[in-house]
C-alpha cells in the first residue's frame, strides 16, 4: 500500500497517543457520520436500523487514515492500493456497502465469511451485526492488505473477526460452515468452495459478471444444490485476483486484436464465423439512447448476444450475432457508463433486425430494470431445455439461468 506514515486505528501516530480523538475532531466525525446516514436514509438506500447502528459504531475513517475525515465519510470510493497503474483495492462506497448488507440480512450469532478483506471496514460492520456470539472470517489474497486490516481490527476491539491471507476463491474451510457469505470483490464465476461452505438456506451475496456484464450483485439463497436469487442490485467492485478467476470465458481474435469477447452462450465460441464477419465493411449508425437496463436486457435475453470491450478499457458493448445472414450488430458505449451509444454493424441486416427487436421488446415489457431479473445458479452443466423466456449462461462451475419477471 502507499502508506507514507502508518497510523493506528484512531488515526493517531503510533507514539503512544490515545486512540480517542480530540473533542473537536470527535464532534466533526459524529457530524459527518450522521450526515452520511441521513443521506442514505433519505435515498431509501438504508432502511435497516441495525445497519445504521453499525455505521455509527464503526469508525470508517480509522480504516483509511491517509484520507481526510471529509473524504472518509463521503458516499464515494476511497482508493487504497495500486499495483502499477491498476487500482486493486478500495474502501467501497458506503451506499454500495449498505445495499449489500441489507441483502445479506446478518443476524446475531451468525457465522459470516467475507471474500476480499480490503481495509477491514466491511468486516467490522459484519462483526457489529453478528454480535459477540457471532463469528466473522475474512480472507484476502494480498498479505499487505490482510495484515493492515488485522492490526486495525485488533486495535478497535473486533476480536471476533478472524483475518486470513489466502485465495478467497477457495473460501476458508476450517471455519465453515457459514450462515452468510459476502464477496467484497467482483467474480466472473461462482466457486464450488463457497456453496459447499454455506449452510442450506444460507445467503450468498456478491458482485458477479454475467456474460461479461459487470455490476450485478445478487443475493442468492442456497436451496440444495442450487442458488436462487432473492434480489439483485447494481454495485461495482474491483475484480477478484487469483489464477482461478483469470480470463474465464474471454476470447481474442487476430482480426480484432484490440477487442476482448466474453462468450457464455451454450454453444462454443464461433471464432471462425466472427472472423469472417469482422473482415467485412464496418458501418456506424447514428448514436441512439441505450440505458444500462436496456443493454442488460439485450444481453440476457438473447442466446447469441455477448459482451465485448476494448483491451484499453475505454469502450465496451453488447453485440448480437445472426448466423443465417452472417452479420453482427453492436451497441458501443464509453467505459464510464451507458446512455448515448453508437450502433456498429458488420455484414447483412439480420443482426440489426435482431437488435431492434430486442430493444422494442424491452420497451413493450415496461422497460424492466435489474430488479426484475431472476438468476438461478445450478451445477454445471445446466439443463439444455428451459422455459420460453429463460436463457442458459455457461460458466465453469455453476451455470446461470436468467429470466425476467414481466408483468402485463
Amino acid at each position: 500500500m502507499r502508506d507514507a506514515r502508518q497510523r493506528d486505528a484512531s488515526g493517531a501516530l503510533p507514539d503512544g497517543s490515545p486512540l480517542t480523538p480530540p473533542a473537536r475532531e470527535a464532534h466533526e466525525i459524529t457530524r459527518l457520520r450522521e450526515a452520511l446516514i441521513c443521506k442514505l436514509t433519505r435515498q431509501s438506500t438504508l432502511t435497516d436500523a441495525r445497519i445504521a447502528d453499525a455505521l455509527r459504531a464503526v469508525p470508517r475513517h480509522s480504516f483509511v487514515p491517509e484520507a481526510s475525515l471529509q473524504r472518509s465519510y463521503e458516499d464515494s470510493v476511497v482508493p487504497v492500493k495500486h499495483v502499477g497503474d491498476e487500482l486493486v483495492s478500495t474502501l467501497s462506497q458506503p451506499s454500495a456497502i449498505v445495499v449489500m448488507l441489507e441483502q445479506l440480512q446478518v443476524q446475531d450469532g451468525m457465522r459470516v465469511l467475507e471474500i476480499g478483506t480490503g481495509t477491514g471496514y466491511n468486516a467490522a460492520l459484519l462483526a457489529a451485526l453478528a454480535g459477540p456470539k457471532g463469528k466473522v472470517t475474512t480472507v484476502d489474497i494480498d498479505e499487505d492488505l490482510s495484515r493492515h486490516a488485522e492490526i486495525v481490527l485488533d486495535r478497535l476491539g473486533y476480536s471476533t473477526v478472524h483475518v486470513q491471507t489466502g485465495d478467497g476463491f477457495l473460501g476458508v474451510p476450517e471455519h465453515a460452515p457459514y450462515d452468510r457469505i459476502e464477496l467484497s470483490v467482483a467474480t466472473p464465476a461462482i466457486s464450488p468452495a463457497w456453496t459447499s461452505q454455506l449452510v442450506d438456506g444460507g445467503l450468498f451475496v456478491g458482485p458477479i459478471r454475467v456474460k461479461g456484464m459487470q455490476f450485478l450483485t445478487p443475493a442468492f439463497r442456497k436451496n440444495g444444490a442450487q442458488l436462487v436469487s432473492e434480489s439483485i442490485h447494481a454495485c461495482h467492485f474491483v475484480p477478484m485476483r487469483g489464477s482461478r478467476t483469470a480470463n474465464i470465458s474471454t476470447y481474442r481474435l487476430p482480426v480484432r486484436p484490440n477487442l476482448r469477447f466474453v462468450w457464455e452462450s451454450p454453444d462454443e465460441f464461433p471464432a471462425g464465423l466472427l472472423t469472417r464477419i469482422l473482415r467485412q465493411e464496418r458501418k456506424v449508425l447514428d448514436e441512439v439512447p441505450v440505458s444500462w437496463p436496456a443493454a442488460a436486457y439485450i444481453l440476457l435475453t438473447n442466446e447469441a448476444a455477448f459482451y465485448t470491450e476494448s483491451t484499453d478499457g475505454r469502450v465496451h458493448g453488447i453485440a448480437i450475432l445472426d448466423r443465417d445472414s452472417e452479420s453482427l450488430a453492436s451497441v458501443i458505449s464509453s467505459s464510464d457508463g451507458w446512455g448515448a451509444a453508437a450502433i456498429v454493424m458488420y455484414g447483412g441486416e439480420g443482426a440489426r433486425r435482431r437488435l431492434a427487436h430486442s430493444i422494442d421488446a424491452w420497451a413493450r415489457n415496461g422497460r424492466p430494470g435489474i430488479d426484475a431479473l431472476r438468476l438461478t445458479a445450478v451445477p454445471s452443466p445446466g439443463p439444455e431445455k428451459l422455459g420460453p423466456r429463460a436463457q442458459l449462461i455457461r460458466q465453469p462451475y455453476y451455470d446461470l439461468i436468467a429470466s425476467y419477471e414481466i408483468s402485463h
